[in-house]
């Protein structure tokens, strides 16, 4: 699947977070909450790793969620 005007890859979310585990792709480095997934592309990956800019879990928490509800196209409540 490619987007048609810049002829990219879509990329598409397959693991999300779940109520078993609420702080799925989240870790702590000396206190700021980052997000981390893998971008699959054919037999190639990709990590991506970034800061969330905070140091509370909950805040933390709902960043990821408004980040992976933008990049499947629908706003976070």
């Amino acid at each position: 699947m490619s987007n048609t005007a810049t002829n990219r890859p879509v990329v598409r979310l397959v693991s999300k977070p779940r109520a078993t585990h609420p702080n799925h792709h989240l870790f702590n480095n000396n206190g700021i909450w980052w997000c981390q997934l893998t971008v699959h592309h054919g037999p190639f990956s990709k990590r991506l790793r970034f800061s969330l800019e905070t140091h509370d879990l909950e805040q933390a928490r709902s960043r990821r969620d408004n980040l992976f509800a933008q990049s499947e196209g629908r706003a976070a409540a």
